[in-house]
């Protein structure tokens, strides 16, 4: 960071009685180091107290940022903002210890800002031309001095200012006045003399900003300017980075990477506070923020009524692998029991007529993986009461069980579920136009439905069946029409995406004239949603 502007004073603001938000145009370290005064009608001034009657936003913007006041000023009044740090000097620098170079260049930049206080305060003191020798500014301000002390006789006289001709004709009260006149000129000298001052202050102002590298501040006792130090820390800074850069270049380079290997990073929450992360986090951050998802095999295999076997592969979930490297017996008639022949419900019991869903999980201590089955969708409402030291990664697949409650077969291939036989969902001579939830197609989520339909017409008979969602994308529309005139059957298949959140279609049918039997058989489905890398279609 730098201050690349000589601006330190915003204002003054004009208020309102609206206005709360008054701009500052110069940089700051902290609230405290912004100045809020607050001058009334009759043009005394006040200074606001932080966090009571203002707040402050764009801390550390090289533009600056605003003063925000409440309540907000009345009419009449003005708002004027100045830079104020503390005279301080909090840097403490160890011999030999770690150098951070924000830490120098903030304590340049505070010493900058004090200076820039002290221009802007020297450039509102009373200063004198610099032709006036000394003992012409010793009389100046000797006078101004004396004038002080018969102010409240200044103000008399000014007040009877339009009598002036009457008191002229007063001759006795002359030596008085001329007395009063002395005085005068006695505190124009005194004045002269707190100009003179404040033009010393200011070239000893600017003596601390600009004078080159190790020439001393004149009468300062051996003190040197910012810019001397600023010469001396970017001699160290450059010798520090060809130094790690040195060592950068002449270390060995690690050609195989573990998740275990480290990287030193500066921590945004604390200036320059020097921390570590290791390869592993730093994949799991870019994949948070990424949302980068992937599945490889670790698909289900009917064995029993009652019995499942996952697949051999990996998830990818998290910034996390899990590899799955043996095919894995699990029971849904049972709760978690980590391993092969290990049950693998959440909660409950085997319930007939159900969406199981199937998701990895991965041992907290170890990193090894298994599977649990749950009725819930969202991997973050598994019922954890049985999986104490594992996490839920996420969702892999899909199991359904029948109304007589025993696994429903189906032959996985990627997304692609195929059901050991076509089941009839629905057949009618009129089909009224509804939304259907078909048995052997998933229930609150979409997948896109394998189906057939089966129009069947009688002698000179016409009708069709359409199937479809409100989906605007994807497999969405299903129809087939038949106008006979001898007696025909005819069948189709298609793909119909069900309606998220449900896993419903929308079925109806329109019979022209005749008599007509619509059917629609369900012959499998793919569930698209899992990102599985030999399989998905969406």
């Amino acid at each position: 960071m730098t201050i690349s502007s000589e601006t330190n004073r915003s204002g003054p603001y004009p208020g309102n009685g609206v206005t709360t938000a008054f701009e500052y145009q110069f940089k700051i370290l902290e609230p405290e180091h912004l100045q809020v005064i607050k001058t009334d009608a009759s043009g005394v001034d006040t200074i606001l107290v932080l966090d009571t009657d203002y707040t402050v936003n764009g801390v550390g913007d090289d533009g600056g940022g605003q003063a925000v006041v409440a309540p907000a000023p009345a009419m009449g009044t003005k708002i004027t903002l100045l830079l104020n740090v503390p005279f301080t000097q909090d840097t403490d620098l160890e011999n030999q210890g770690a150098y951070y170079a924000e830490t120098v260049e903030r304590a340049f930049d505070l010493m900058v800002m004090r200076l820039q206080q002290l221009k802007e305060r020297s450039a509102r003191a009373v200063t004198i031309p610099p032709t006036y020798d000394s003992a012409t500014i010793d009389q100046l301000i000797a006078n101004v001095l004396a004038l002080g002390d018969k102010g409240a006789a200044i103000e008399a006289v000014a007040a009877v200012a339009q009598y002036l001709e009457t008191v002229a004709d007063v001759a006795d009260d002359i030596p008085a006045v001329a007395g009063l006149t002395a005085t005068t000129v006695t505190k124009a000298g005194e004045a002269a003399q707190s100009a003179s001052d404040a033009s010393g202050s200011a070239a000893l102002s600017a003596a601390y900003a600009n004078n080159g590298e190790d020439i001393v501040i004149p009468g300062s006792g051996g003190l040197f300017s910012a810019k001397h130090f600023m010469l001396k820390s970017k001699a160290i800074f450059d010798s520090l980075t060809n130094t790690i850069a040195g060592w950068i270049h002449a270390a060995a380079a690690k050609t195989t990477l573990n998740d275990d290997d480290e990287i030193g990073i500066a921590d945004s929450a604390t200036a320059w506070v020097l921390k570590k992360i290791s390869l592993f986090n730093l994949v799991r951050y870019i994949a948070s923020i990424t949302g980068q998802v992937k599945i490889s095999g670790c698909e289900t295999v009917y064995v029993s009524t009652t019995t499942i076997q996952m697949k051999t592969g990996y998830v990818f979930f998290n910034g996390r692998r899990t590899t799955f490297g043996a095919a894995l017996t699990k029971a849904l008639n049972a709760t978690f029991v980590a391993g092969a022949a290990g049950g693998m419900l959440d909660t409950g019991v085997m319930q007939a007529s159900k969406t199981y869903f199937i998701h990895a999980v991965r041992n907290v201590a170890t990193g090894a993986g298994d599977w649990v089955a749950s009725l819930q969708y969202d991997p973050a409402l598994v019922n954890m009461t049985n999986l104490t030291g594992w996490t839920v990664e996420g969702r892999v697949n899909v199991v359904l069980t029948t109304s007589g409650n025993v696994i429903r077969q189906y032959t996985q291939d990627g997304n692609d579920y195929r059901s050991a036989n076509n089941l009839t969902e629905v057949t009618s001579s009129t089909i009224t136009m509804a939304d259907w939830q078909l048995v052997q197609i998933p229930v609150g989520i979409s997948t896109e439905a394998n189906l057939m339909m089966i129009v069947g017409a009688n002698s000179n008979s016409s009708g069709s069946l359409s199937a479809w969602t409100d989906f605007t994308s994807g497999p969405g529309t299903m129809h087939l029409s038949v106008n006979v005139v001898s007696p025909v059957e005819m069948r189709t298949t298609g793909k119909v995406r069900t309606r998220a959140g449900s896993g419903v279609i929308r079925l109806t049918s329109s019979t022209a004239v005749g008599t007509m039997t619509y059917t629609l058989q369900s012959i499998g489905f793919n569930d698209y949603t899992v990102p599985r890398m030999n399989g998905a279609t969406a």
